[in-house]
């Protein structure tokens, strides 16, 4: 009788939306045909399609659950909430057991603010689940939004004790205390979120709204500092510290704190053997920006750790020499003329040139070129400033007339991945993680310099900053790092016979992506996607799916651990649509936004195209640094995500809820996995034979 009811109701629910019938036909597949039909048209970004195809499902059988729950999803991505709350009630109907889908049709309710019942259902998940974070947050949040202040505090309270590192507990738990009164307790639960993900944008936000409300200046400087290092054209940023004065935040600032013995400082390491043999030569773009280009310097300041020469670059002609330890500088000569003058210690010139010219030291010694006080803000891998000392020579030349210094470290492949290896992986990583990246590293730029030659026009064969590879020089180096490049000195990965192509990203979230997913990365062999699991693990192949693999992550080598932090496998973001929207129109004009659709995803759930919906545009973003750029307070960490959209009143999007794992853009080495996989006992042979299926290592002779 039960079931009766189930299939009547559920057959009326399919007839209430006559747009989705069709004339009867004969007989076709079996419904459950259809809704495996429908799971593909979904990750073709054929939404619409597909909902047709769940309804065709349902009208021959309304008792298949998967067409219920898939529906739901692909209704709320297309911006109709009532339908997705019918379609999980029904799934509800059919499951009434199951937690998850009691979950959904809870947070469902609470996007129509029907929050009596979102309680409900969200205590039904909690009677068999009591710590179930996901609960707990939807739980609050309708008691938040029935202005029930102190019960939403005790749940959200319960929800960051559950999962700490659900940074999303942290975030709604600062609200429900600043509503109830308690701005001390909002404060620490948004540095708890920060300290959670520090590329949670809002939380950071209501962070230093925190601080200034507490006048505590000096601290809600930093925050906003970093919000707009982040994005330096928000106006709400650039607002938050005005009517704030310079004596307010010194007087603030706290006193420096006494340091430990020995003042953190690494003991001096000896001087590297110098390389012996012909090794390759890279030149390395110093002071670049995101995209690789190299920034102008007025002057710099620099000394040799050794005695050095200066050189005519073109003929090697000496122009002039110095001892250790003393500080000279380059600057853009006055007058019309665009000439290098370098001056001595004592202010007096050495030299004058029209044409670059090589700081070279003493290469036997061990010696270095310090780049003295780089700021911070020169270039995109010089975050924290300081002196930069580097192995090789040091160029100099003009980019014109007035616009100063060009600088390109001259320096040959061992030494480049010395200073590459712990500026891109954390250099307490497991060894054999540790040498799979000095080999990816060592490739990387081997194949910039010898095959795409990306930066031929800047003048040197690759950048210092992510746009290549993040190189520090020496900065970085400690005895781990050198014994990790020394142990793999000359190894390469190649297929059929060349250097191969190895890209990599921080974190894959699971499974990898193929390089033919991602629009204009081309067919490459062994650029395809894998599943980053110890174990068989299968990949999101439905929409309810995808929504389980992002909330509840399988097994995978590159889940948080030790070496790698939560927040890299599975992060979670709120922003609100007027933020979103104010960041869309600098762009893409696309008027008030109405809502986000998201569109093609590979295998892995990354996404390959998004449209934004506006009043006077609608635009489809198709390359993932977009995706993730326009679509977040700054960057989303990657493209695999999904979104859910909350409505005023009047159908308009009011705030985003985005749910997203990995960090990067998922093709090759996941260096997290790496990590993971030489846990469990790999190599670097098994580790770079994982994520590029047919390639060899091969050792360059010398």
């Amino acid at each position: 009788m039960q079931a009766l009811a189930i299939c009547l109701s559920s057959f009326l629910w399919v007839m209430a939306f006559p747009a989705l019938i069709s004339p009867a036909q004969a007989p076709g597949p079996p419904p459950e045909s259809s809704v495996v039909e429908a799971n593909k048209l979904y990750f073709q970004g054929k939404h619409r399609q597909a909902a047709e195809l769940y309804a065709q499902a349902l009208k021959v059988d309304a008792r298949i659950l998967d067409a219920w729950l898939n529906g739901a999803i692909v209704y709320a991505e297309l911006g109709e909430p009532t339908r997705a709350a019918e379609a999980l009630r029904r799934a509800a109907e059919l499951s009434p057991n199951d937690p998850e889908v009691r979950l959904a049709l809870a947070e469902a309710e609470f996007r129509l603010d029907r929050f009596d019942s979102a309680i409900r259902e969200a205590q039904a998940v909690l009677l068999s689940q009591p710590k179930d974070p996901y609960a707990l947050i939807a739980k609050g949040r309708a008691q938040l939004a029935l202005e029930r202040a102190s019960e939403a505090v005790d749940t959200f309270e319960k929800a960051a004790e559950s999962a700490h590192d659900l940074t999303l507990a942290h975030y709604w738990l600062g609200r429900a205390r600043e509503a109830a009164g308690d701005p001390k307790g909002a404060l620490e639960a948004y540095r708890s979120a920060v300290q959670g993900d520090s590329y949670f944008t809002n939380a950071r936000y209501q962070l230093s709204r925190s601080y200034l409300r507490s006048k505590r200046f000096y601290e809600a400087w930093k925050q906003v500092t970093h919000l707009l290092n982040v994005d330096p054209r928000s106006s709400k940023f650039r607002k938050m510290l005005s009517g704030v004065s310079q004596k307010a935040i010194d007087r603030t600032k706290p006193e420096p704190e006494e340091r430990a013995k020995g003042n953190g400082k690494r003991e001096p390491l000896e001087p590297p053997v110098p390389p012996k043999g012909r090794l390759p030569v890279l030149r390395v773009g110093l002071g670049t920006n995101a995209l690789g280009k190299p920034l102008a310097r007025r002057d710099l300041a620099f000394r040799c750790t050794t005695g050095f020469s200066v050189l005519d670059a073109a003929t090697g002609r000496t122009l002039s020499t110095g001892r250790a330890g003393e500080l000279w500088k380059a600057r853009q000569a006055a007058g019309k003329k665009a000439r290098i003058e370098i001056l001595d210690e004592d202010g007096k010139r050495r030299v004058l040139a029209a044409k670059p010219v090589h700081i070279r030291p003493d290469a036997e010694r061990g010696g270095t070129v310090v780049l003295r006080d780089i700021p911070a803000d020169y270039g995109a891998a010089m975050k924290g400033g300081g002196d930069r000392p580097l192995r090789g020579m040091l160029e100099l030349s003009l980019f014109g007339p007035k616009r100063g210094l060009k600088l390109v470290n001259v320096v040959d492949a061992e030494s480049y991945t010395h200073g590459v290896l712990a500026s891109e992986m954390p250099i307490g990583s497991p060894m054999e993680a540790l040498k799979a990246q000095a080999v990816v590293a060592r490739s990387h730029a081997l194949y910039i310099k010898t095959v795409s030659r990306r930066h031929k026009k800047d003048g040197f064969d690759v950048c210092d900053g992510q746009h290549c590879q993040v190189y520090w020089g020496v900065r970085n180096e400690t005895a781990r790092s050198r014994a990790v490049v020394d142990a793999t000195r000359g190894r390469v990965a190649a297929y059929q016979g060349r250097i191969a192509h190895v890209l990599y990203s921080s974190n894959c979230g699971g499974r990898s992506q193929s390089g033919k997913d991602l629009r204009g990365w081309g067919d490459v062999p062994y650029w395809i996607g894998i599943t980053d699991a110890p174990s068989a693990v299968s990949s999101p192949s439905s929409p309810w799916d995808l929504r389980l693999w992002l909330r509840r992550p399988p097994p995978a080598y590159c889940r948080g651990s030790a070496y790698v932090h939560p927040s890299h496998f599975r992060w979670t973001r709120v922003i609100t649509a007027e933020d979103l929207e104010e960041r869309i129109n600098r762009s893409k004009k696309v008027g008030r936004l109405q809502g986000i659709l998201t569109l093609e995803r590979s295998l892995s759930g990354h996404l390959n195209a998004v449209q934004i919906r506006g009043s006077k545009a609608s635009v489809v973003i198709s390359k993932e640094l977009d995706i993730r750029g326009l679509l977040g307070d700054g960057s989303q960490r990657s493209a695999l995500f999904t979104v859910e959209t909350e409505f005023d009143r009047k159908g308009r999007p009011k705030l985003f809820t985005f749910f997203g794992g990995g960090w990067g853009h998922g093709v090759g080495m996941c260096q997290s996995g790496a990590m993971g996989r030489a846990l469990d006992g790999q190599d670097y042979h098994d580790i770079l034979a994982a994520y590029y299926p047919g390639i060899e290592l091969g050792n360059l002779r010398y």
